[in-house]
C-alpha cells in the first residue's frame, strides 16, 4: 500500500515486499488445513467424489454457511492482496478503486461476514434464545455473498481502467464512459449489500428480544484433532512466542522509518511542533 508513496526508500518497499510474500506462504498451509478439515468432515458426513463433501457440509446451518462464504470471498481476496504486492502492478493499481475492491473481500468479507455467521451461534448460545427464523439468516449470508461479489469485482474493474479512489466519481466531470457500466454495478452491489446488512440487525433483534427461548441448550463446538497434539512442540504453544516475532516484525517493516521521520522533523514545518 506504500510503494508509491513519498519518502519511502527503496529499500524499505523491498522489505515490504519480501516480507508481504513471506505472510504469503503460512497463509496457503492455513488455507490447505482449512479445506482439509472440511473435506474431513464433509466426508464423515457421507460425501463422496473430489467435490461431493463440499455439499455434504452443514450449509443449511446460519453459521456455518455463512463462515463458508466468507471464506469462498477471501480467496479472492488473497488473490488481489498478491497483485497488490507485486511492485510492477503495484505502478498501474495504486489508490485507484482495486485497492478498495481488495479490502471488501477481506475486511468487508472474510471479517465481517465471519462475525454474522458466528453470531448466529453465539447470540443464541449466550442470551438463551433460540435464532429468529434460522432459514433467513441463511438467505442474509447468501445476499452479502452475491453483493459482495457484485460490488468488489466492479470496483477492481473499475480500478484496473483507472478510476481513483477517495473520489465521489458521480460529481467528477472526467468520467470515461467506460467505467459508467461499472459503477452501475457498484451501485447494485452496495444495495443487496444494504439489504444483507438491515436483515442482518433484524435477525439479531428480533432474536435478543424474543421471548422464544432456545428449545435445546447450545454445546460449544470442540475439534478434535486429527493427529496427537503432543506431536506440536511446546514452544508453538506459547504466547511469548508469537508476540516477541510480532513486535519484531512490526519494528523491522516501521521502525528504521519511524526514527528517521522524528529525528527529521522541522520544527519550524506546518504542524511540526509538539507543544
Amino acid at each position: 500500500h506504500q510503494y508509491e508513496d513519498p519518502g519511502v526508500p527503496t529499500t524499505w518497499k523491498y522489505i515490504h515486499a519480501t516480507l508481504t510474500y513471506a505472510v504469503f506462504f503460512p497463509s496457503m498451509l492455513t488455507a490447505f488445513t482449512v479445506v482439509a478439515s472440511l473435506e474431513h468432515a464433509g466426508r464423515k458426513r457421507g460425501g463422496q467424489g473430489w467435490v461431493g463433501w463440499i455439499r455434504a457440509l452443514p450449509w443449511g446451518n446460519p453459521s456455518v454457511s455463512a463462515q463458508l462464504l466468507a471464506g469462498v470471498l477471501f480467496f479472492f481476496g488473497g488473490i488481489s492482496g498478491i497483485t497488490n504486492a507485486s511492485y510492477n502492478l503495484n505502478l498501474v493499481l495504486h489508490n485507484t478503486a482495486w485497492v478498495p475492491g481488495h479490502f471488501h473481500l477481506t475486511v468487508a468479507s472474510a471479517v465481517t461476514l465471519s462475525f454474522m455467521g458466528i453470531s448466529y451461534w453465539l447470540v443464541p448460545y449466550l442470551t438463551g434464545k433460540q435464532l429468529w427464523k434460522p432459514k433467513w439468516a441463511v438467505i442474509q449470508g447468501w445476499i452479502w455473498f452475491v453483493g459482495m461479489l457484485v460490488f468488489s469485482n466492479a470496483m477492481h474493474v473499475v480500478g484496473l481502467l483507472g478510476a481513483p479512489r477517495r473520489v465521489p466519481l458521480g460529481l467528477a466531470p472526467y468520467v470515461p464512459e467506460e467505467w459508467s457500466g461499472h459503477l452501475l454495478r457498484v451501485g447494485i452491489g452496495g444495495a443487496i449489500l444494504f439489504v444483507g446488512v438491515y436483515l442482518y440487525v433484524v435477525i439479531m433483534a428480533a432474536t435478543v428480544f424474543s421471548k422464544a427461548t432456545a428449545t435445546e441448550k447450545l454445546e460449544v463446538p470442540r475439534a478434535e484433532a486429527m493427529q496427537d497434539p503432543q506431536l506440536t512442540p511446546g514452544w508453538l504453544d506459547r504466547w511469548a512466542t508469537w508476540l516477541v516475532g510480532t513486535i519484531a516484525l512490526i519494528l523491522i517493516a516501521y521502525g528504521p522509518q519511524l526514527i528517521a521521520k522524528i529525528t527529521n522533523l522541522s520544527l519550524n514545518a506546518p504542524g511540526g511542533r509538539f507543544f
